[in-house]
């Protein structure tokens, strides 16, 4: 089973899953693009993000974000997880574990 751990609204959710670190990072391309990439942090993403947590991983997703991983030149474009075969069920298993932590579920917190 999936799980929330943190975010950064509009930019990033961090979720795990059988002790595998996953940033579901947001990125968009003018008006033609507005989606998200699936990255399994790897070794060095693992060590980097207990040394400097929340702001290291805003910076990730920054630099997927401007790397354009729509693209196959794009470092992250072979490691978006969503272009595999599960997409489906990754997005619905991220969209599980994240459902009380989207703009709309805060929103209705200030209800």
């Amino acid at each position: 089973m999936m799980r929330y751990v943190d975010h950064e609204p509009g930019a990033w959710f961090l979720v795990e899953q059988d002790d595998v670190l996953l940033l579901d990072a947001r990125y968009s391309y003018s008006a033609l693009i507005d989606t998200s990439a699936l990255i399994r942090l790897d070794d060095s993403e693992r060590d980097a993000y207990r040394a400097g947590g929340h702001a290291y991983l805003s910076d990730l997703a920054h630099r997927v974000h401007h790397s354009g991983p729509y693209r196959e030149e794009s470092p992250y474009y072979s490691r978006d997880l969503y272009r595999s075969a599960d997409s489906t069920a990754l997005r619905a298993a991220v969209g599980a574990a994240i459902v009380d932590h989207t703009w709309i579920a805060e929103q209705r917190k200030t209800d």
